[in-house]
């Protein structure tokens, strides 16, 4: 019994840590976010923050999987509802930038660390492990437009998938630098043409 309250107050204590990372991430990058300033916001010591996070690095890495997953969760919210595998080819890009403008500081947390990571070996080993959340929930609408049996995909997958994230992501990094939605529009909108043009009807 008493084994099992410290691991939930342990759990606990790391999750309110991790928050309170995130929190500091999005308001402040990567370089304004001390360590000493996330565990005050947790409520914590140093040293217990340090016992679970030994760099900054690790933490902040944490932080953003934090952040993420609730992106990730969001986009595939969005992406369920579209019923029509044409409508999930030809609209779920833009419903992808949806989901990435509205967290939008989420990204530009994601773009912080992506320049700090030559100057640390934690983030650089995290640097595959960003995209792929996105690239899995892409994959998962794929799947779904081949299981329908209504539509060929006529480009291959090992092509189409980076072609639609590198898409978004740049939407993304556009988006966070000029928070401009109508030249991003016009841009989807031109993409919606190609991607009319990546599929078959079957039968």
């Amino acid at each position: 019994m008493t084994g099992a309250g410290v691991s939930v107050h342990a759990t606990s204590a790391r999750e309110q840590i991790v928050r309170a990372a995130a929190e500091s991430l999005l308001e402040t990058g990567y370089a304004g976010t001390s360590v000493r300033a996330i565990a005050s916001r947790a409520g914590v010591a140093i040293g217990n923050l340090q016992y679970y996070f030994p760099t900054k690095s690790e933490l902040l890495v944490e932080a953003w999987r934090y952040l993420t997953a609730s992106s990730v969760s969001e986009l595939r919210r969005a992406l369920n509802q579209l019923t029509d595998p044409l409508e999930v080819l030809e609209v779920g890009v833009e419903s992808i930038w949806d989901s990435l403008r509205r967290l939008g500081d989420v990204q530009l947390a994601a773009f912080d660390l992506l320049v700090q990571a030559p100057r640390a070996e934690r983030l650089q080993a995290y640097l595959p492990e960003l995209f792929t959340r996105y690239r899995e929930v892409i994959q998962e609408q794929l799947d779904r437009l081949e299981e329908d049996g209504r539509i060929r995909l006529l480009l291959d997958r090992e092509v189409l998938v980076p072609l639609v994230l590198n898409t978004v992501l740049g939407f993304g990094l556009y988006y966070v630098v000029t928070r401009d939605d109508e030249s991003c529009l016009r841009a989807l909108s031109a993409f919606r043409q190609l991607a009319a043009s990546l599929v078959e009807p079957i039968g």
